[in-house]
């Protein structure tokens, strides 16, 4: 009896366990992009105002986050949405790359690629329906 208690209470937590992990991997797709947004103002401030620490820790977070956006999209087969978020979270790096070696210039030239990418994708698989936004896979 203590033998099979044991066994459903180590099944039983690991159950919660995985399911826990599972569900803080796929957080909903609008949180991903508010964060995406209030982090990409955020690298934006940052670049303008020469501050190249907080600027390669915002990007550091954008590499997270388009992870999580590429997460997203795989499902669905939509290979132009994977390579955006693929291709923004490459230039990210490079912006991470070039503030960590106080190369500001390069870090904008490297934020103005994530910013296209972020352009593509919305033109592509968002649509604004009045009452907010459509995701189109």
């Amino acid at each position: 009896m203590n033998r099979l208690f044991f066994l459903i209470t180590i099944a039983v937590a690991g159950t919660v366990v995985v399911a826990t992990a599972f569900a803080q991997q796929h957080r909903p797709y609008n949180q991903i992009m508010k964060d995406v947004g209030y982090t990409f103002a955020s690298l934006k401030k940052n670049l303008d105002a020469n501050s190249a620490a907080a600027a390669a820790a915002d990007a550091a977070k954008l590499e997270g986050l388009f992870t999580e956006t590429e997460a997203f999209w795989a499902p669905f087969d939509t290979k132009d949405a994977v390579g955006f978020a693929k291709n923004a979270r490459d230039a990210a790096a490079a912006v991470g790359t070039a503030a960590k070696g106080n190369d500001i210039k390069t870090a904008q030239a490297s934020y103005s690629a994530i910013q296209k990418n972020c352009a593509s994708c919305h033109f592509a698989h968002r649509e604004e329906t009045g009452k907010g936004f459509l995701i189109r896979p």
